[in-house]
């Protein structure tokens, strides 16, 4: 199952950021959002289609395009 992971970043000005990606057993994929619950929402779409690995960085590519985040 697809789950939510958390990172925290610190930009060039030294200020530190929550950012979230999604998981896949070995598979991480950090700092796609700062909008947590927008990654929730990606991730129960994942899930609740049974969405195969070997497509998340194209679905993920879509959400960035298509949501703006």
């Amino acid at each position: 199952m697809y789950s939510v992971n958390h990172s925290t970043i610190i930009d060039e000005d030294g200020a530190k950021h929550d950012t979230y990606g999604i998981s896949y057993d070995s598979i991480e994929i950090k700092d796609i959002s700062t909008e947590k619950r927008k990654i929730e929402e990606l991730v129960t779409l994942c899930n609740s289609l049974s969405l195969s690995p070997i497509h998340i960085k194209d679905v993920i590519e879509d959400f960035l395009v298509d949501f703006d985040i």
